[in-house]
Order: structure tokens, then C-alpha cells, then sequence
């Protein structure tokens, strides 16, 4: 299995969501994602850079925090976001916002 389909099949399992909800925060199609994931399509570089991006939070949630509290975490309202759920924050791309609230996790700060 590519690297790319991997990395699908391990965010949409680790953040509970569909892979439409995965082809929205890639500004793409569901049945794009599903053809990068079954056939072996190469996803453009705009859009294997967002992948990377998404993995690699996904990634760092992992080293953070158990399994099950992945998914909790990505569908909460958080105060430290604004009153935003990280779900809504993957939506906009703004990862860099997302990991510093990752890190804030991983220093032990409440998000």
C-alpha cells in the first residue's frame, strides 16, 4: 500500500470521520481520496502537502494521547481554540494553530 493510502486509512480511523469529511480538508472530492487510496492515484503536490500536514498532526496526536481520547479531543468546543472544535480548525488549514495546541497538551497545559 502507498504511503498516501496509508496515511488515509490511519487519519480516518484515528479521527473517527468519513473519507468526505478527510476530501473537504484537502479541498478535494471523496472520490479522488478513494482513488488515491485504491488505485494507486498520485495525489498533486498541493494535495499530498496537505495530507503530509494532516498525518503528521495526526502523528503527533498519537505520541500525545491514547487512542481513544483522539477522536474526543478532535469533536470538542476548546476554549484554547477559540471556542473551536480542531475538526473546524483541519477544515480552515491552519495546522500550525493545531500544534501548538498539541504541544500545549503535551507540556501538560489544560486544552
Amino acid at each position: 500500500m502507498a504511503a498516501h493510502a496509508q496515511a488515509i486509512e490511519q487519519i480516518t480511523a484515528d479521527f473517527s470521520i468519513p473519507v468526505e469529511t478527510l476530501a473537504r480538508f484537502l479541498s478535494t472530492t471523496s472520490r479522488t481520496v478513494m482513488r488515491w487510496k485504491k488505485e494507486g492515484v498520485q495525489p498533486s503536490s498541493h494535495h499530498r502537502e496537505r495530507l503530509e500536514k494532516i498525518a503528521h498532526i495526526d502523528r503527533r496526536l498519537r505520541q500525545v494521547l491514547k487512542p481513544e481520547a483522539i477522536e474526543r479531543w478532535l469533536h470538542a468546543y476548546n476554549d484554547s481554540l477559540g471556542g473551536k472544535r480542531p475538526l473546524d480548525l483541519l477544515a480552515k488549514g491552519q495546522y500550525n494553530r493545531l500544534l501548538a495546541a498539541i504541544a500545549e497538551l503535551e507540556e501538560g497545559v489544560f486544552v
